[in-house]
């Protein structure tokens, strides 16, 4: 039973409301001067008192985020991230071995010119399909104009991007805001959280390192973090903001559809309010659907280089639109 659980909450309040009950019903029963009624009032308020208290603070927990386990609030688990670095390659070209397109597992093109492949991640250990879709015409060289990166996550989205309307046309946002667009994973794919979970999952490993690596191998693309921007549906949306407030300097803008809000507690580690609270303010732009439920509170508006803008009822497509047309004025002044 998780700390931060809404079942431990339900638990503690029930055994509050019983003790209050059980209080009432026995108290006339202990009245008298000897040693046991008095013993026994003590022992009811001490247990109502206690379990009310700790429904308070449980509460409180549930809504700052302080403490997600047992073993945080314990002391028994660390606090710092535990990365799992699977090193370099076997034939030691680690970054350009970890994207395979065209003639790879996936097989030929994909679409109007969406590259299919998969995405090896030597750092992470984690491997997702990716789709590459390319501005129409636009040709690879040493003159090439580097191109803003726009990711779309699907892993672990539940359907929820197709749910929040139409699938965008990637080649269409490619050509329109000249951006590399990559499609990685499909909703059945299982999720890739944006943070590296303490003995768990290294998604923020993958996206950060492992995926930008590999595109920047094949690909002429853009260095600054500005210049990268991820959206995401469901537990992927979350993952992309967690993604980008966790690590601003290798990504810079992200959009978050549905209910971006109900990831599981480890892939929000260390919780977004308890982090913000404690580094600087990230310069990073986010646009979220509003209409999700137990929004981070700082999250609830702009606050210095945090830019910040909700919007009730995202849809899908609105999103990978928004976040395509910020890459690209941001390419344009760059």
């Amino acid at each position: 039973m998780r700390i931060d659980g809404k079942l431990f909450l339900i638990l503690l309040g029930l055994a509050t409301l019983a003790l209050a009950v059980l209080t009432l019903w026995l108290w006339p029963r202990l009245a008298g001067r000897g040693a046991r009624p008095v013993a026994g009032r003590i022992g009811l308020l001490l247990g109502t008192q206690l379990t009310l208290a700790a429904s308070f603070l449980a509460l409180v927990n549930d809504l700052g985020g302080f403490y997600t386990s047992w073993g945080q609030l314990f002391g028994t688990a660390s606090s710092q991230y535990h990365l799992t670095d699977h090193g370099p390659a076997a034939n030691g070209d680690a970054d350009a071995g970890q994207l395979q397109l065209g003639g790879g597992k996936l097989g030929a093109s994909i679409g109007d010119g969406g590259a299919g492949g998969e995405v090896t991640g030597v750092r992470s250990g984690l491997n997702a399909q990716i789709t590459v879709y390319l501005p129409s015409g636009y040709k690879q060289g040493p003159k090439a104009r580097a191109l803003p990166v726009e990711v779309v996550d699907l892993t672990g989205d539940g359907g929820q991007a197709s749910a929040a309307g139409p699938a965008p046309d990637y080649q269409t946002l490619a050509d329109s805001y000249h951006v590399l667009v990559a499609v990685v994973g499909q909703p059945s794919s299982p999720a890739i959280p944006g943070v590296n979970v303490p003995e768990g999952t290294q998604g923020e490993l993958f996206w950060a390192q492992d995926l930008r690596q590999a595109l920047a191998t094949h690909y002429t693309v853009d260095v600054p973090a500005a210049d990268w921007g991820i959206v995401g549906a469901g537990e992927s949306g979350g993952a992309a903001i967690n993604l980008v407030v966790q690590d601003p300097a290798r990504y810079g803008i992200a959009a978050a559809v549905g209910d971006w809000t109900s990831a599981p507690a480890q892939d929000d580690w260390p919780g977004m309010d308890r982090y913000l609270g404690s580094v600087p303010t990230p310069a990073v732009r986010l646009l979220y659907d509003s209409s999700a439920p137990n929004i981070p509170s700082r999250l609830r508006g702009s606050d210095g280089p945090l830019l910040v803008a909700g919007q009730s009822n995202l849809s899908f497509a609105a999103a990978a639109e928004w976040l395509g047309a910020s890459l690209d004025a941001t390419g344009a002044t760059a």
